[in-house]
Formats: structure tokens, C-alpha cells, sequence
């Protein structure tokens, strides 16, 4: 059995890490394709050499910018792979542009398409990530769920309940690798811990200043790792000088030093939605700096509060917002990866 996994952001290389130790036990032959979406060395390689993950066997290197040109390069590019190596099916992850192209180019070409991480939805019609999620999970065969919530949503949109499977969430297998390889302890130090990337935010000139007057007049100790087009931006907003010394800035991290902050923080502020559900798994309390709710299970449950860029809003929950005792389980047990690869085994081995 042959099958192309498509990476192309940090979500995607971080779970590759399992995904090819386990599939190369199972004796299923993998064509790692890395679209080069993220082009930032910090953002991009550094995982790869420190997560020993192989050398891909194609990386397209697409340009940056308007989406239409770089999904037009990656179909483009994404056939021409898939005629020559003819695999038994393509694997896409998430909600990237990568993996709806290569859906996309798959489909065309009759080869069939396993979504993992399908069925997350959102109310905003027109948010990139929403799109390119809800054509994946049309586009393909099969899709694997992280949550039962993602489930009841495709169910809602009449797939075939054949087609979708829940085995829970494979962000969360790695996540609880990577702390018991390295010995990370969990617990709640003197810092909070932000990252902060999204362009409706960091694009945004009043928004990112209302977050950075917010960290600012906390007055606690934050620790913020920097993504490369967010320095990009409060340097041009001319913010860079008016960050206060309780705010330490520093490089992007790679995957593992990064779990180690995040182990260690108090409380967690993010635009990311891979970072809160990773601060959930943790016993974090997360604050959510921007209105699109990703994981509404964590938001019912009063562990991740919604506040924007609402400058006092921020403010407040630094210093006041406190989760309840309750932590339900939302994301499964820690295997789904093995759950996953295993049904893929069973459906086209």
C-alpha cells in the first residue's frame, strides 16, 4: 500500500512525527510531499531536524500571497506527483490551503482522499481556514473527526455517517509523547504565555496596539515568542519600542521548547486554534484574542474565554479570569493516530 501524506505548516509537521514512525511498523509506503507554505526557516525546517522528521520526498516550494496563484501552483504541482507515483490514496490534514489543492488535484484524478482533522466548523462564512476545511471534507472519501461535537456537525450537513470516523484528536498524541519523551512537567509558573499570528489581528494596526497596551498594562510577566509576520508588523506599526519591560520577546520555538513554555504557564493567550486545544489538553486557562471560536466544547465548559482585542477586556482576564474545577474530555485517549492509520489499513490496504 502506497500512500502521499501533504504537510505544509507547523500543525502538519508536528503530527508527522508519530504518523511516520507508525506507518512505516505497519509496512505502508509513504510519499511525504511538503508544499513549503510556511517558508520561515523557524516556522518550517527547524521541525523537521529536531522532530527527526525524513527528508520530504517532494517539497513544491509554492510562492506566498494570493491564495488563487498558490493553490493554482499546488494543484499544479500536486498532479504531476500523483501521476507518477500513483498512490492508493492521498492524506490531507486540517484546514490549509495545501490540503484543499491537494484534495482537489486527487479527486480530478480519481485517487481517493482521507480528511484527518475534518468537520470543525465555525460561524464565519467567509473565514480562509472554514472554506478550505468544508471543501476538504467534501472532496474526500473518508474523514477522521478530532472531536465528537465535529462529528454531530457533518452529521447535520447529511454526510454518510460511512465515511466518518471519531478516534479523537491527533494534536493530542503528540502532544502527550512529547511530555513523557522529553520529562516535561505540567505545572503553573509566574508567566503567561502568548502567541499571537493571525492576520486579523497582526494586520490590523488598532488591534494589534489594543493587545500590546493590554499585555503592557497588565503589569504581569508575559512570555511571547514571536511569529515572523507579527515582528514584520509591529515593527511597521511602530509598536516595537512601546512594548514594556514585563514582556520578554523571543524567536519562534521549535515544537519542543515551545510545549515546554506552554507546560510551565499560568494562563495562555492565543490566536491560534491549534495552541488552545493543545493549553486545554494541559489544565491551561485559555484566553482567546480573537472572535472566531474553533473549539466551542472549550468555551462551554468556562476553560477558554473569548475576549478579542478589547483592550480592557484582555486586561481583565490576565488578572481575573479563573476556569472551574470541572475539565472534561473532549479530544480522546491519546491514540488516534494509531486508531486512524489502523482503519486506513482495513478500508485500502
Amino acid at each position: 500500500m502506497k500512500l502521499i501524506s501533504v504537510v505544509s505548516t507547523r500543525p502538519d509537521y508536528i503530527k508527522e512525527t508519530l504518523r511516520h514512525h507508525y506507518l512505516k511498523e505497519m509496512g505502508i509506503e509513504e510519499i511525504l510531499v511538503n508544499t513549503g507554505q510556511h517558508y520561515d526557516h523557524n516556522m518550517s525546517q527547524i521541525f523537521f531536524d529536531e522532530l527527526k522528521i525524513p527528508i520530504p520526498d517532494y517539497s513544491l516550494n509554492v510562492s506566498t500571497g494570493l491564495v488563487g496563484r498558490q493553490t493554482g501552483e499546488i494543484i499544479t504541482q500536486m498532479e504531476e506527483i500523483l501521476l507518477k507515483e500513483h498512490p492508493d490514496l492521498t492524506l490531507v490534514y486540517g484546514d490549509v490551503t495545501s490540503s484543499l489543492a491537494a484534495a482537489l488535484a486527487s479527486v480530478k484524478l480519481r485517487i481517493p482522499v482521507v480528511h484527518i482533522e475534518g468537520g470543525i466548523r465555525t460561524d464565519s462564512r467567509f473565514n480562509p481556514e472554514d472554506i478550505n476545511r468544508k471543501i476538504c471534507d467534501h472532496l474526500s472519501d473518508t474523514i477522521f473527526v478530532p472531536t465528537e461535537l465535529s462529528l454531530q456537525n457533518l452529521l447535520k450537513e447529511n454526510f454518510p455517517s460511512d465515511r466518518i470516523f471519531f478516534y479523537g484528536d491527533v494534536t493530542k498524541d503528540i502532544l502527550l509523547y512529547t511530555l513523557n519523551r522529553h520529562d516535561i512537567k505540567i505545572e503553573r509558573k509566574d508567566y503567561i504565555l502568548i502567541t499571537l499570528h493571525r492576520e486579523e489581528n497582526v494586520d490590523n494596526s488598532q488591534r494589534l496596539t489594543n493587545i500590546i497596551r493590554a499585555l503592557n498594562e497588565s503589569g504581569e510577566k508575559i512570555v511571547f515568542p514571536v511569529h515572523p509576520r507579527t515582528r514584520k508588523q509591529l515593527e511597521r506599526f511602530g509598536l516595537q519600542d512601546k512594548i514594556g519591560d514585563n514582556i520578554q520577546l523571543l524567536e519562534p520555538q521549535g515544537y519542543i521548547n515551545f510545549i515546554r513554555l506552554l507546560a510551565g504557564a499560568r494562563k495562555v493567550l492565543t490566536d491560534s486554534g491549534t495552541v488552545r486545544r493543545e493549553a486545554y489538553i494541559m489544565y491551561k486557562p485559555v484566553i482567546t484574542l480573537i472572535e472566531i471560536i474553533w473549539w466551542p466544547e472549550i468555551v462551554k465548559c468556562g476553560w477558554n474565554l473569548i475576549v478579542g482585542a478589547d483592550k480592557n477586556k484582555i486586561v481583565d482576564a490576565i488578572r481575573q479570569f479563573s476556569p472551574p474545577a470541572e475539565h472534561p474530555e473532549f479530544f480522546g485517549d491519546g491514540n488516534a493516530e494509531r486508531k486512524i492509520l489502523n482503519k486506513i489499513l482495513s478500508l485500502y490496504g
